[in-house]
């Protein structure tokens, strides 16, 4: 299955989600082929076999996993915004059913510790639904018959998805997970997305373009422009810029203001990507320093108000603007006379 954008991904997710909560997670058998009628998800889980759902996430740093587990949540009619758990280890939210959504990221874990016993005690509750990205620390104990969702990157941008079962089958069966006309063919060309780039390229001497309206980010997404969630962290003197799960390190002297957004345009660049692509900005508003908070905030503010896109703390919190979170009161000197 070939998947051209963000909003593609999300209605894939809500799908296949859908999909499996109606057959009690069993990716090759369809909901027509069983002979219970839950229509919800509480019944689902009360009628199915004393296992939580497993899906296991596995694709390249910036596949889009994350944005596949948004996906999943709004199957879910979960309404918290779903951030990345690659800083946390884990996020978890409520279900209707009083289970959990729980999205584990081991990238950082080769030894998951104490995480191995809280992933232990979640797969024993049956109304749990569980998300795993780099599992190999943890695949031991995961259910023999759990998902296995493959994304794979392609040339031009866009993804291609395989879904197996525990035994490895490839599961083909797509009639409920293409009510949303996600693409079987016809993926976004190369040049299709280039054109589609702005004058952002010719950053420096450029600022964000302020014409970047809601109308303009969406005929993007619809006409399949590859989503880019972008994190950053300016409370110490060495500044985190995360771009999906692609992450660099730089330590700034005093030139914070003056270079760091052309430290991000630098490493946008890098990844073949601009301004305008990107799809959210988290960032991490504190405690920390003054003056980084305060220039970070300024740039992620900006940023997400000329582009339209939606802001979040790393708490997860969504906002309009961003104040920082210094931890203390601010030391305001005294104008000099």
């Amino acid at each position: 299955m070939i998947i051209n954008s963000e909003q593609e991904m999300l209605e894939f997710g809500k799908d296949f989600v859908d999909y499996m909560t109606s057959t009690g997670g069993r990716a090759g058998e369809t909901p027509n082929a069983r002979s219970r009628k839950a229509n919800t998800m509480e019944e689902t889980a009360r009628s199915r076999p004393v296992e939580p759902i497993v899906i296991e996430l596995i694709g390249d740093v910036g596949a889009g996993k994350t944005t596949l587990t948004r996906g999943f949540a709004k199957g879910l009619d979960i309404k918290e915004p779903i951030t990345s758990p690659s800083f946390t280890i884990s996020k978890s939210y409520a279900l209707k059913n009083g289970g959990r959504l729980i999205h584990y990221d081991f990238y950082r874990l080769p030894d998951p510790g104490i995480m191995l016993e809280d992933l232990q005690e979640n797969l024993t509750n049956p109304k749990n639904i569980i998300i795993v990205e780099w599992s190999d620390s943890v695949r031991n104990i995961l259910p023999k018959n759990h998902i296995k969702l493959f994304i794979n990157k392609l040339n031009n941008g866009s993804r291609e998805i395989k879904v197996k079962d525990g035994q490895n089958n490839t599961f083909r069966d797509r009639t409920r997970l293409t009510r949303s006309r996600i693409s079987e063919a016809s993926p976004v060309t190369t040049e299709q997305r280039s054109e589609r780039k702005s004058s952002l390229l010719d950053f420096p001497n450029k600022a964000v373009p302020s014409h970047e309206t809601q109308t303009g980010r969406s005929e993007r997404v619809e006409k399949g422009v590859i989503w880019l969630s972008m994190y950053l962290d300016t409370s110490t003197p060495e500044t985190i810029l995360k771009l999906n799960e692609q992450e660099y390190r730089y330590t700034f002297a005093n030139d914070l203001a003056e270079k760091l957004l052309k430290f991000i345009h630098d490493k946008l660049q890098e990844n073949n990507q601009a301004f305008q692509d990107i799809s959210e900005i988290t960032f991490m508003s504190g405690p920390g320093s003054f003056t980084g908070l305060r220039i970070g905030a300024t740039i992620v503010n900006t940023l997400a108000s000329e582009l339209n896109i939606p802001l979040y703390d790393h708490h997860g919190k969504k906002h309009q603007l961003i104040l920082p979170d210094y931890g203390r009161p601010a030391n305001i000197s005294k104008p000099h006379k």
